[in-house]
């Protein structure tokens, strides 16, 4: 039988793909109509004491604040006590406002506590994307917030002295295929020309320096990135606002806004607060409380798993430079070591909606188990998700809209530019000139189609996982 030609080789490829994007859409269905269909999932892959919150709670549980008594009047008010929030407040605070942070939960029970705990100055946008958009001086200076960001979030834990396990231990984006290969090289040699960032490239013959898996084409390091947990960096921040004199108000949501002469009318179950300035800092939570900057943001789920105990040996042997691992993949997946070392916590687009946590830890195990083939073994102890935001312009905006201030929109890096951001907005409500920013004069569009609960958002999610199957 003689070998078949190229084309019908692609041809098979194609069918292959196919099939297992078939067998993917059948393990989807049942999030579209979870009262009709059951999936079954077969627990050797979980522990038998498999948890469905972050792995960071056991060593910082969320905080339970005691019921809040509020003040008739305040400077600011803040919604919101995640990474942005709490930086706000702190500023606020320390520069002699009376601040009353409102949290319609345990503060940081949304992404400040359930992120993979990665800290970088990227953005999504390559320089040549913006400059089409901007011009080049703005495309350099909105990329420059980037390493602003990372190097404001690093100082405020060094000058604050918040033990969060933070390790610079730098990042590698590992290309998927050659071409991305190719792209990453690109955009670093002109991100090290244009905005001086330190970066390097690494061939695929030498990738086993930073990660073990023969999955890669290369990819690029990133040094001064790093590694924190992302639940303990809440909590110092949260004690450093109080300290400073904020008031955090949990399981106390705003529920509305009201304008008056001199300022806004803050209503929550808790009573009523007049206050002059209002910080809204909700990203991926944002409601009905602000429907205006609801709509210009996209929530997006995104899924964490953490494997058992794996041993340091092991988990050094996957990770030889122990640096923080993100994909250019369309799943966007992201891994690293445990800050103990002794497990991986694997996130990434399991889907883009809420589905059942444990479907979701059966396909990325499955992902983890494409890099790494020797983990076939390994059981999830703990599977979460947690909501990111995407704007438009696929990039973070902070200023004010109807008289309110804001700052979200992290499109899934908001370890550093969330508390720089927080930061950067009570600078604006202060009247300082360091409330300055580059992305003041970038465009803040609504999504169209988008009234309140992103209703399209598992055809969306069909789509990806279809692209992702194809081409990769």
């Amino acid at each position: 039988m003689h070998d078949p030609g190229p084309k019908t080789q692609a041809a098979y490829r194609v069918a292959a793909r196919f099939i297992v994007l078939w067998k993917s859409f059948i393990g989807f269905w049942p999030a579209l109509r979870p009262s009709r269909f059951k999936v079954s999932v077969r627990m050797t892959m979980f522990t038998t004491d498999l948890k469905y919150v972050p792995w960071w709670w056991e060593a910082a549980p969320r905080p339970v604040l005691p019921p809040p008594v509020l003040p008739a009047e305040a400077d600011v008010a803040v919604v919101g006590a995640g990474y942005t929030g709490l930086s706000a407040a702190l500023t606020l605070a320390r520069a002699g406002r009376s601040v009353v942070v409102f949290e319609a939960g345990d503060p940081g029970q949304g992404a400040s506590s359930r992120n993979g705990g990665m800290i970088g100055s990227g953005h999504h946008l390559t320089h040549a994307s913006l400059s089409a958009k901007y011009g080049e001086d703005a495309a350099g200076a909105i990329l420059k917030e980037g390493l602003a960001a990372l190097e404001y979030t690093v100082n405020l834990i060094d000058s604050e002295k918040i033990d969060c396990q933070f390790k610079r231990v730098g990042r590698f984006r590992a290309a998927c295929r050659p071409r991305d290969y190719e792209a990453v090289a690109r955009e670093v040699e002109t991100l090290r020309r244009t905005i001086g960032l330190e970066a390097h490239v690494v061939g695929r013959a030498d990738q086993h320096l930073e990660v073990a898996s023969d999955f890669y084409h290369g990819g690029a390091v990133y040094p001064r990135h790093g590694g924190l947990h992302p639940a303990l960096f809440h909590q110092g921040l949260l004690d450093r606002a109080a300290d400073a004199g904020a008031l955090v108000a949990g399981r106390t949501p705003a529920e509305r806004l009201r304008r008056t002469k001199h300022g806004f009318e803050v209503s929550s179950p808790a009573g009523t607060l007049r206050v002059r300035d209002v910080i809204v800092a909700t990203n991926g939570y944002t409601g009905k409380l602000t429907p205006g900057l609801r709509r210009r943001l996209m929530p997006l789920s995104s899924y964490i798993i953490a494997t058992e105990e794996l041993g340091e040996a092991r988990v050094r042997s996957l990770f030889p430079s122990g640096k923080m691992i993100v994909e250019t993949r369309s799943l966007h997946g992201y891994y690293r070591p445990s800050p103990d070392g002794r497990r991986i916590l694997f996130g990434g687009r399991a889907a883009l909606h809420a589905i059942d946590p444990k479907v979701a830890g059966k396909r990325l195990r499955r992902y983890l188990i494409q890099l790494f083939p020797d983990l076939r073994d390994v059981r999830i102890s703990h599977a979460w998700t947690g909501h990111i935001a995407f704007t438009r312009m696929d990039m973070p905006h902070v200023g004010v809209r109807n008289g309110i201030h804001y700052a979200m929109g992290y499109c899934g890096s908001g370890v550093a530019m969330a508390p720089y951001l927080g930061y950067r907005a009570a600078h604006k409500v202060l009247g300082t000139r360091e409330g300055r920013t580059a992305f003041d004069d970038v465009p803040f569009p609504a999504w169209p189609l988008h009234w309140g609960e992103p209703w399209f958002l598992p055809a969306v999610d069909i789509y990806y996982r279809w692209r992702m199957q194809l081409f990769g």
